[in-house]
């Protein structure tokens, strides 16, 4: 009897996180702004696997028929595993005779608000070792006076002689714009706004590059930040400490919210950007700090037919992100389906929340 009651109570939590998951396979197809809850599992979808993993294995162990139950959900789940993992990567060149190595990295202002050490030399050395010929770049402007950081001039005197494409959402005040820029080897024939929805860094710029006689659409975007605050980062950290107090729920509860809005403003954005990308009449290669999840809507109506770099050619399981929230992959660099990718690499820093991302992309 007492087994009885402990595997119906065992099956019951496995019912509801295998409707949980299902859900989260479906999240990438259903806008939030219909239905926002279910962003929220799309943002669990690598938990929600391994708690189904392991009820399956429960069930296997005690031979019992339910199993069948998580093992659907698992095997329907696969469609996203290669989004967060690979085995083996692609480090050879592909096909092609002309290649493009293309860098994102939100630079978080190069530790402009931050106070340690920063490692100038370390941060120029990799980026000549990687010799990007195109950087798209997110939380980027020479802010100047005491927040003008080493790093700042150095950058500019390396790649004075690249062109830029700088975003200034706020004012006229940053020379090097503020929020968004592409820093380009090659010529630029044509840039702009994509996507000005978030009148802040949270915006969306494009440049046509000229590379060896062919236009090359690039887009850098940011898309809305959660903007978690202090408070925000220490409940998440001791958010089992906050359970059963009222002030702990309060503040819970205003993460979810700001999680919610920002599902909902992504989802405007990218909407926006899909549109302009089905316009182009140039193939394109974009960049970016989405600020959500390989199974998130916003991935998913972004990304289009384009080809994720991870995809193509990364290895192991990828982390973008480093701040104090769970790690994520939630930068990206995607591309035209006609171009090949190769030699995907992410590198941290310590002065970004954010690692660099690079890959080399031949056509």
């Amino acid at each position: 009897m007492k087994q009885g009651l402990f595997f119906w109570i065992v099956f019951s939590l496995n019912l509801i996180v295998a409707i949980a998951l299902g859900m989260a396979i479906v999240a990438p197809y259903i806008s939030p702004m219909s239905f926002w809850p279910i962003a929220f599992m799309g943002l669990a979808f690598p938990i929600l696997m391994f708690l189904n993993l392991l009820f399956l294995l429960f069930w296997s162990l005690a031979l019992d028929k339910r199993f069948w139950l998580s093992f659907v959900l698992l095997a329907i789940s696969l469609i996203h595993i290669s989004k967060f993992f690979r085995i083996g990567t692609n480090t050879q060149e592909s096909k092609g005779t002309h290649s493009i190595n293309v860098l994102s990295f939100n630079t978080h202002y190069m530790g402009a608000f931050d106070r340690k050490d920063q490692d100038t030399s370390f941060f120029i050395n990799k980026l000549r070792e990687i010799q990007p010929d195109i950087m798209c770049l997110q939380e980027f402007a020479n802010l100047g006076g005491s927040f003008e950081k080493p790093m700042f001039r150095q950058f500019f005197k390396e790649y004075k002689y690249f062109k830029t494409v700088n975003a200034d959402g706020l004012s006229q005040t940053y020379p090097t714009g503020y929020g968004v820029s592409i820093v380009s080897k090659y010529p630029i024939i044509q840039s702009g706004y994509l996507e000005q929805l978030n009148q802040s860094a949270n915006i969306t710029v494009y440049a046509d590059v000229m590379v060896d006689g062919k236009t090359i659409r690039v887009v850098n975007t940011h898309l809305k930040s959660i903007v978690f605050e202090k408070q925000d980062y220490k409940t998440v950290e001791h958010i089992s400490k906050a359970e059963g107090r009222a002030y702990g729920w309060l503040n819970i509860k205003r993460i979810l919210s700001k999680l919610k809005n920002a599902f909902i403003l992504r989802c405007k954005q990218v909407e926006t950007i899909r549109e302009k990308l089905n316009e182009s009449p140039y193939p394109i290669i974009l960049c970016g700090d989405f600020n959500d999840s390989p199974t998130s809507y916003a991935y998913q109506t972004i990304k289009g037919n384009l080809l994720d770099a991870f995809v193509e050619s990364g290895e192991g399981t990828s982390t973008t992100y480093i701040g104090n929230m769970p790690s994520f992959r939630i930068d990206y660099i995607l591309h035209d389906p006609s171009f090949n990718s190769f030699n995907y690499k992410t590198q941290a820093l310590n002065f970004s929340d954010h690692k660099i991302v690079s890959c080399t992309i031949t056509y």
